[in-house]
């Protein structure tokens, strides 16, 4: 007998197969588990620094930048280094707060009790700290490459180091839009 139908029927049934998609746009319950990828990133860097004694140092969290212009971050950069750092002090590592405010507590009656700041004349800048948690995401296509990396502070030497991708979508142009698309998580269009 020969193979060459038997090669057709199994080429003909694996067409018909359908992959479900990582992420679909629209879809709310396809979103990229950003949560679950920043703890593994944070899980990755703690197997790297286990019995080094970082833990027991302070550490400080920079916002993750875009690697085009180490000037620049946006919504996703600042939550993927808050989500990781997140998991480090859940593992034991003491994350220190620089966006603590050094001279006072804000009440706001709308608002509540407001202890963080990002204006650098209220928060607290003499902050020791043996490393720092940093981050670069770059966007090509349809991803976005986030690394994130904790260096030591006295030299800059990466003590270890974490990779992983998100999908990116980028919204449909519209007729005389020439805004420039920040990378996120999921670009919701109206």
């Amino acid at each position: 007998m020969s193979k060459f139908p038997v090669l057709i029927a199994c080429l003909i049934l694996c067409g018909c197969v359908q992959l479900p998609p990582f992420y679909e746009v629209g879809s709310r319950a396809k979103t990229p588990p950003l949560i679950p990828l920043s703890y593994k990133a944070g899980d990755h860097l703690h197997r790297q620094l286990s019995g080094s004694g970082v833990a027991g140092y302070p550490m400080l969290a920079a916002s993750f930048v875009d690697s085009t212009n180490m000037e620049n971050t946006n919504d996703l950069g600042r939550l993927l280094s808050e989500q990781v750092a997140s998991r480090l002090s859940q593992l034991g590592y003491s994350v220190t707060e620089v966006q603590l405010r050094s001279d006072e507590l804000r009440l706001q009656p709308e608002g509540g009790l407001l202890v963080l700041s990002r204006d650098l004349s209220r928060i607290n800048t003499d902050v020791p700290a043996y490393s720092v948690l940093v981050g670069t995401y770059t966007v090509i296509e349809r991803q976005i490459y986030v690394n994130a990396r904790v260096l030591r502070t006295g030299d800059g030497v990466a003590l270890a180091s974490s990779d992983f991708t998100l999908p990116y979508v980028r919204p449909k142009k519209t007729e005389g839009s020439a805004m420039a698309i920040q990378p996120s998580v999921k670009t919701v269009l109206n």
